[in-house]
Order: structure tokens, then C-alpha cells, then sequence
């Protein structure tokens, strides 16, 4: 029983040895800082590592692995602020690739508006995401397609171009331009306020519809705002009536190389702008006026914005000095002292007081056989960057402190104040480049060397019992203007100070012999030389660059108005001009009595009694009527839309006038429409018996060939919706 005891006691202690042996942990040991420390550094190097994970996933748009990441790493610490960031920013990154995919099909379905419109909602939750601002990129690059396409397709479409030839006389404006819409198809509208009795005399062949209705419109005092590529809108061009009806635009320029007060100032001056607002912080302009001021303002600001040149100087300033000091000879006692002992303080003390009880000074003589001689040479290589016309410094020295002292009065007595300046000491340069057209660089340059040559201290009572210190200093300045090459090197010297000071300290009249004087004398020669040499060359960095030809000239307009292009009658070139002679038709776009081809010029406003009764019936432009219509109009689409019952097909075994009977004889409908399409006049229909019997007794002639049926035209799918794969969200196709 008692060696179970013991067993049992053994192995308790055995126990106890084991538990005191293992780790302790942070459950055992609590109040360990080592542990918790640990603990602490191990649990964020693995947040870190599972995170930095989460990230990737998200950054390749893995999102369901980095969901399970976030998993691990929200068991290891629930409380990780990146973790929760990281969380909120993977739920927003799946609902911007929603949008954007969206988007994505928008785009291909060419509604570029509505895509936009999603990628913008997602840049303003998310203004650094990378796939939207690329998608946004790409929107814009499509759209602006378009509308360059669409401009193309306006001004193609635009009879501004057309050519005309008006003779006009003392003519009424409103039927001048009635006359033009009835040969170009030109709609005009007028202003309440247009004058009805304006008249104009004009007389131009083959011009532009577009510089006739600018002459017409500025000998009227008229101004005119385009509609669309066919209409105009005619008002009176007065202050009042431009403010109502001239549209602005707003324009912000960002400045590169000049200063945006520059440039206020210049549009101010020269373009007489008004609305002329500048941010200095981000060096924009920003100007309100009309589209032809914008475009002046433009190419002034082109002209002004270009970078100024720079130049990279290499500076070497080489200072030499050389002194020599001497000090050679005896110096000998130039004072001596005696004076009675202290015990003497009486007369009578003094009366018998022996000679040989005097007190003197000792007396000494020094040798003094001293020679320095000193060489220095400091050489400063800097290298300076300067832009055009500005000043750039170099100071190679030290800057010394001056003590000056100041008192202030008051009751109880003067208060001293103790000031610091520093002044430079040492080699200043400033140089002032000035890059040439031809390469070459001018500078101006000031040298100045300075040096401390004596040190000034006062103190005193009077001062307080402040100390102080200024110094005396030696400057040498140059100045000059050079010009130089590119690359080449000037050195300038010259700049040599030469002190040579001497002193003596003689025993008089035994310092004064001729040869033993140098045994009762002491010589001191102090002899300095500096000599400075500056050498430079400048390496030019970014060339002088002018502006483009096209920018340094531009047209602006009149005193009053600005505007972009120079008021001309150009003529049509001539290959606008058709090639071939048409029978009997006139000039396109001439109206007013104009010339036909092959027939005289007509007065214009000549009465009609004066031409042969044989000539046919004219309208009131002088041209011939049409011929009446022998066929129905075309349907329009080809009649797929048409409500009306379809005509029955003519007879084909019956007699068919030629293909080219009825051009030769009259114009037809389709010659009259091309009339009307090249700027012929509108026909009158008065001669429609005459047109009818001059068909009526063509004899029959074999039926031409029936052309082939032309295909219908493509349709155009207007703006729909169209299901996407969201059915929350239906796409609008066909928008711009």
C-alpha cells in the first residue's frame, strides 16, 4: 500500500512537470503583452495575405472566388474595416457590370445616348472604375462619328452651295427672295419688324445662293439665322434683335504656355469681349459669344499658346589668388615704464627714495624671420536652366550676419533692440537669355565678386552693453550683352585685383642708416593678386516655335460684327457646271431676266408687248410654261403605303411615244422637276392646250423598252423599344 502511494505521488509530480514544460498560450497567459503581440502580427499577415487575394479576384472579375475569400477572411476577423470595404466594394462592382454589360448591349444595338446615359450613373458612384471610363471613351468616339456624319449629310444636302445669277434693279427684297425660293427651293422666313418697302439692286452671275443672301442681306442692313440646310430666318440687325435671336456658345480654353490674364486682356482689346472669366488656379479662359467670335478667339488664342524657349547654360567661374607675406627683421621695445614702489606714498618717502629703488618694465627684442605664401583657386562648374527672358541667379558664397543695435526711449530709460541681416559674399550671376529666330541666343550678364576685407565690431555703454558686428566688403561688378551661338563659348576675364601693402616698425634714427637699419627695423610686405575668369556657353534647349500661318493671319469681321470668313462673291468653279448642253433651258439658278443658252440678254422689267407675237406665252420670270402632265405622279414608296386603288396597267400593244420625244419637243414633268432641282424657275401651266396638241400630233413610234423595276428603298427603323435580356430594363433602338 505504501509504494502505491508512492507510485501515485510520482506520477502526479510528473504530471505537474509536463503541464509547467508545454507553451503557454494567450487563453493560459492573458496578461502576456509578448503573446497578444504575436498574436495580434500573425492575424493581420494572414487579413492582409486573404485580402490582397480578394482583390485580384475582383480585379479580374472572378467575383465568386472572391466571395469565399472574404468568407475565410471574415471568420479569421470580423471586425477588419478593409475587409468590410473590400466587401462593400465587390457588391458595387457587380452592380456596375450589370449596368455596363447592359450598356455594352446597348451600344451594339447603336443607342449610344441610353448607354452613356447607364455609364454615367455608374462614374458617379464609381468615379476611378476602369471599364466605364473606357465604355464612356467609346460612346463618345461613336457619337462624335455620328455627328460628324451628320453634319456631312447637312451641308451635302444644303442648297447653299447652289449657283444663281440674279438682275435686279431697284427690286423689292421680299420678292427677291421669293424669287430665290421659287428657284432653289430656299425657305425664307421674315421678322415681324423686316421692312416691307426694303429694295436692293443686285446684278451677280453664277455666285453661291450662300454669298448672294449675305451681299443681299448687308447692303439691307439685314442679318439672317439658318434654320436647317434649307431655311433662313431674315430679322432686322439690330442691337435689340440680336440679342433675341443670335445664339452663343461658351467656350473654355485650357492655357499651356501663356498667362490667362495675357489673354484676357488681348480678347478684351481686340475682339471687344464683354464675358471674359479667368481661373488663375487652373490657367483657363472662359468666354461667351457667338460661334464666329469663338472661332477668332481660337485661332488668336493658337497663336498666342505656344511653348516658350529654354536655354541650358554652363557656367565656370575660376578664381585665382596668390599672396605672399613677409615678415622679416627685430622687432625692438617701442615703450618703457618706470614707476616709484608702493611703499612710497609719501613726499618725504619719495625724497629719500634711491634710484635703485624705481620699478621699470622689461625690455625684450624679437627676431622675426617669417615668409607665407598662399595659392588658391576655386572653381565653380554650375549648371542653369532658364526660359525665355527670365532672369536666373547663381550665388556661389556665404552669407555673413550684421549686428546692428537700436535704442528705444522710454520713461525708465532707453530700451536696445539687437537686429540680424545676412549679406551675400562670395560670386553672384544673373543672366537673362534671349533665344533668337536663327539660333542664336543673346544674355544679358552681371558678374559681381565680393570679399570681406575688414570686420567692424563696436560695444560699449552707450550702447547698452550690446555688441556690435559689420563688415567692410570689396566688390568687383561687370556687366555686358552678348550674343552667342548655339554651343559656343565666351570667356570673360579681367577681373584681377592686385594689393601690394608694406609697413616698417624702425628704431628711430637707427632704423634710418642705409645698411645697419635693418638690425634696428621690422619689415612687414603683404602682397595679394585674384584674378577672376567666367566662361559660358549655352546649349539650347527647346528652339523659339512660331505659330502656324494659318493662325497668325485670320479674318474677324467688321468694327460691329466679328466674323470668321471674309465677306466674297466667289464665282462656282466650273466643274459644278454641267458639261453637256441642254436644249433650250436656261442657266440654272437665273432669274430676274436672265440669259438662256444661245439667246441675247433680256432687259430686265421689259414689257412683254415689245416680243414677237409668234414666241410662246412666258410666265413671270420669263421662262416657258410647263407642259401638262401626260402621266399620273409617282406614289410615293413605290405605293406599298398608298391607300389608293392601283391604276390599271396601259395597253402595250398600242402606239408608245419615243423615250426622248417629249424632252425634245418641251420640257416634260421630269425636265421641269430637274429645272427646278438645278435653279430653273417655276413654269407656269397657262400654255397646257399648246404643250397638249404638240403631243397630240406626234405620230406613233415603236415602244420603247420598259426600264427594270428598281428595288424599293431601305426603310429606316424609327426610335422603338426593344426587349433586352433584362426585362426590367427595354432598350431604345434607333436614338441618337
Amino acid at each position: 500500500m505504501p509504494l502505491t502511494k508512492r507510485v501515485a505521488a510520482y506520477i502526479a509530480l510528473a504530471v505537474l512537470a509536463l503541464g509547467g514544460c508545454a507553451a503557454p498560450t494567450r487563453q493560459t497567459e492573458p496578461t502576456n503583452a509578448q503573446l497578444q503581440v504575436d498574436y495580434l502580427r500573425d492575424r493581420d499577415e494572414r487579413m492582409n495575405a486573404l485580402l490582397d487575394e480578394a482583390e485580384a479576384y475582383i480585379a479580374s472579375y472572378q467575383y465568386d472566388l472572391a466571395v469565399q475569400v472574404l468568407i475565410r477572411a471574415y471568420q479569421i476577423d470580423p471586425t477588419s474595416e478593409r475587409g468590410r470595404k473590400i466587401g462593400a466594394r465587390l457588391d458595387r462592382d457587380r452592380r456596375d457590370l450589370t449596368s455596363l454589360q447592359e450598356a455594352d448591349r446597348m451600344m451594339q444595338r447603336g443607342s449610344y445616348a441610353l448607354a452613356e446615359e447607364r455609364v454615367h450613373r455608374v462614374l458617379v458612384q464609381n468615379p476611378t472604375n476602369p471599364l466605364a471610363q473606357q465604355m464612356l471613351r467609346e460612346i463618345q468616339d461613336k457619337r462624335n462619328q455620328q455627328r460628324a456624319l451628320k453634319e456631312e449629310k447637312v451641308a451635302a444636302s444644303s442648297i447653299m452651295h447652289t449657283p444663281v445669277s440674279l438682275q435686279f434693279r431697284d427690286a423689292n427684297v421680299r420678292m427677291v427672295f421669293e424669287a430665290l425660293s421659287k428657284t432653289t427651293g430656299l425657305n425664307v422666313i421674315f421678322d415681324r419688324d423686316v421692312r416691307a418697302d426694303l429694295k436692293t439692286t443686285i446684278f451677280v452671275t453664277n455666285a453661291t445662293l450662300q454669298d448672294t443672301v449675305d451681299m443681299i442681306l448687308m447692303q439691307s442692313q439685314l442679318d439672317k439665322k439658318q434654320l436647317n440646310a434649307s431655311t433662313l430666318f431674315i430679322y432686322p440687325a439690330t442691337p435689340a434683335k440680336e440679342l433675341e435671336y443670335q445664339e452663343l456658345k461658351v467656350r473654355t480654353f485650357q492655357l499651356s504656355n501663356v498667362d490667362a490674364k495675357q489673354i484676357q486682356g488681348l480678347l478684351k482689346s481686340l475682339l471687344k469681349l464683354k464675358e471674359v472669366v479667368v481661373d488663375e488656379h487652373a490657367n483657363t479662359v472662359t468666354i461667351r459669344g457667338t460661334p464666329d467670335t469663338i472661332r477668332v478667339a481660337e485661332e488668336m488664342i493658337a497663336a498666342q499658346d505656344i511653348p516658350e524657349p529654354e536655354v541650358m547654360m554652363e557656367v565656370q567661374v575660376l578664381e585665382v589668388s596668390h599672396e605672399r607675406l613677409t615678415d622679416l627683421g627685430i622687432e625692438w621695445p617701442n615703450s618703457f615704464t618706470m614707476s616709484t614702489p608702493s611703499t612710497a606714498s609719501t613726499w618725504g618717502d619719495l625724497h629719500h627714495l634711491p634710484i635703485n629703488a624705481l620699478n621699470v618694465s622689461g625690455l625684450s627684442a624679437t627676431a622675426n624671420f617669417k615668409l607665407t605664401d598662399t595659392d588658391a583657386n576655386l572653381l565653380a562648374s554650375p549648371r542653369i536652366r532658364a526660359r525665355n527672358k527670365e532672369k536666373a541667379r547663381i550665388l556661389i558664397g556665404d552669407k555673413v550676419p550684421v549686428i546692428s543695435s537700436s535704442s528705444t526711449p522710454s520713461t525708465s530709460g532707453p530700451s536696445y533692440t539687437q537686429t540680424v541681416q545676412y549679406l551675400d559674399v562670395g560670386i553672384k550671376l544673373e543672366i537673362e537669355p534671349q533665344v533668337y529666330r536663327d539660333g542664336d541666343v543673346g544674355m544679358k550678364l552681371s558678374l559681381e565678386v565680393s570679399n570681406i576685407t575688414n570686420t567692424i565690431q563696436t560695444g560699449g555703454s552707450s550702447s547698452g552693453g550690446l555688441t556690435t558686428l559689420a563688415y567692410q566688403i570689396g566688390t568687383r561688378n561687370a556687366s555686358t550683352s552678348l550674343r552667342l551661338r548655339d554651343g559656343e563659348t565666351q570667356i570673360l576675364g579681367g577681373l584681377i585685383s592686385d594689393n601690394d601693402r608694406a609697413s616698417a616698425d624702425k628704431v628711430p634714427g637707427l632704423g634710418q642708416l642705409p645698411v645697419l637699419g635693418r638690425l634696428f627695423s621690422n619689415h612687414n610686405n603683404d602682397h595679394v593678386k585674384t584674378e577672376i575668369v567666367l566662361q559660358i556657353t549655352p546649349h539650347i534647349v527647346r528652339a523659339q516655335t512660331s505659330a502656324d500661318a494659318d493662325t497668325q493671319e485670320v479674318w474677324s469681321g467688321t468694327d460691329v460684327n466679328v466674323h470668321a470668313d471674309q465677306l466674297r462673291l466667289d464665282p462656282v468653279v466650273a466643274e459644278l457646271e454641267p458639261t453637256t448642253p441642254h436644249p433650250v433651258v436656261r442657266r440654272p439658278g437665273s432669274v430676274g431676266g436672265g440669259t438662256t443658252e444661245g439667246a441675247p440678254a433680256a432687259t430686265p422689267h421689259s414689257s412683254t408687248q415689245s416680243r414677237p407675237a409668234t414666241s410662246p406665252p412666258e410666265s413671270a420670270f420669263g421662262q416657258p410654261p410647263a407642259q401638262p402632265r401626260t402621266t399620273p405622279p409617282p406614289q410615293p414608296f413605290g405605293g406599298r403605303y398608298s391607300t389608293l386603288p392601283a391604276l390599271p396597267a396601259p395597253a402595250t400593244n398600242g402606239p408608245q411615244p419615243p423615250a426622248g420625244q417629249g424632252a425634245a419637243e418641251a420640257p416634260s414633268g421630269s425636265d421641269s422637276a430637274n429645272a427646278n432641282a438645278n435653279g430653273g424657275a417655276a413654269q407656269n401651266s397657262s400654255a397646257a392646250p399648246a404643250a397638249q396638241a404638240a403631243v397630240s400630233t406626234t405620230p406613233p413610234e415603236p415602244a420603247a423598252p420598259a426600264a427594270p423595276t428598281t428595288p424599293p428603298p431601305i426603310l429606316v427603323m424609327p426610335p422603338g423599344d426593344m426587349s433586352s435580356d433584362n426585362p426590367l430594363h427595354p432598350v431604345q433602338n434607333g436614338g441618337y
